[in-house]
């Protein structure tokens, strides 16, 4: 009779201070070259360029945070045990990129017969001393399904947001129309009257899903994604923004302020307006966590 068990062990560490310090905010400005995959649209390369360009910016200034991977395998075979050990290290940026200062530029370059794309960035970044909240949050395909997770979708289907936490917070949706450069508010719900959808820690919601809504939901706001009619695909990025602090707040001023200074979002605005919002309340809450998920849409 043989019996395996495989204990994982994690371990992380850093040089960095203590966990009760606050992050430093920095800005900082970085190009890098990416060399654009024959299987990636000039769109696709773009988004992973950037990522790329915010990822060197932050690890030149606050470094990697190194990890490890232990795993453990013990067998048993007719009562004779063997033990085997084996490590793997993974490297993650010890910091966040808040937003950008000046829009990120982009410039194909050819060099040698190879195709690549430059991407210039300036942005502000925050130093990361503690863990955030781990959420997870699935873009869901036709029904509210968690089996129907899916990031690219056909003209006409039906969108859902599967989100769970482990703490109660509160929770925003955006989605990022680059096509028109507009962004806009999908949760809360418009009728709520709220400046941000309570969440309760472990339970697990199907967004704008009428059917699987409770009560204190309110009404739902079903989606459907398009696809304009001369496009052949089109390119959107949601925002997922959690925090166990209530940053969205609704103002009774909101009309007589700055975008910046409002505590409340509108239902839609330019990038360069939503950009500046979200880097001035990142900076003020360091629990604040934001998830972008690309998203595609293909014509039928």
């Amino acid at each position: 009779m043989k019996q395996l068990l495989i204990l994982i062990t994690i371990f992380s560490w850093a040089l960095c201070s203590s966990a009760q310090e606050k992050g430093k905010v920095k800005t900082v400005e970085a190009s890098y070259l990416y060399e654009i995959p024959a299987n990636l649209s000039l769109e696709q390369a773009k988004r992973i360029a950037l990522v790329k360009a915010q990822n060197d910016a932050i690890e030149s200034e606050f470094g990697l945070t190194v990890g490890s991977i232990n795993v453990t395998g013990v067998t048993n075979i007719n009562g004779q045990s063997s033990t085997s050990f084996h490590s793997m290290t993974s490297d993650q940026v010890r910091g966040v990129w808040l937003g950008d200062v000046n829009e990120p530029k982009f410039e194909r370059v050819m060099e040698n017969g190879r195709d690549f794309l430059k991407v210039t960035v300036k942005g502000k970044i925050r130093e990361l001393v503690a863990a955030g909240v781990e959420f997870d949050a699935k873009p869901l395909r036709r029904h509210p399904d968690k089996g129907d997770e899916a990031t690219t979708f056909k003209s006409g289907d039906d969108f859902y947001l599967y989100f769970q936490s482990p703490v109660d917070g509160y929770l925003t949706v955006f989605l990022f129309d680059i096509q028109s450069n507009q962004v806009f508010s999908l949760l809360p719900y418009q009728s709520s009257g709220m400046g941000s959808f309570a969440i309760t820690h472990d339970k697990e919601y199907y967004l704008f899903s009428e059917t699987k809504a409770g009560p204190e939901d309110g009404a739902v706001d079903e989606l459907t994604l398009t696809c304009a009619d001369e496009n052949t695909e089109e390119y959107n990025d949601l925002y997922v923004i959690f925090s166990p602090n209530n940053y969205a707040k609704i103002s009774s001023k909101v009309g007589q302020q700055k975008l910046t200074d409002a505590l409340i979002i509108p239902s839609s605005l330019s990038y360069k307006e939503f950009n500046a919002w979200l880097t001035k309340y990142q900076q003020k809450d360091e629990q604040m966590q934001v998830k972008r998920i690309p998203i595609r849409i293909e014509n039928n």
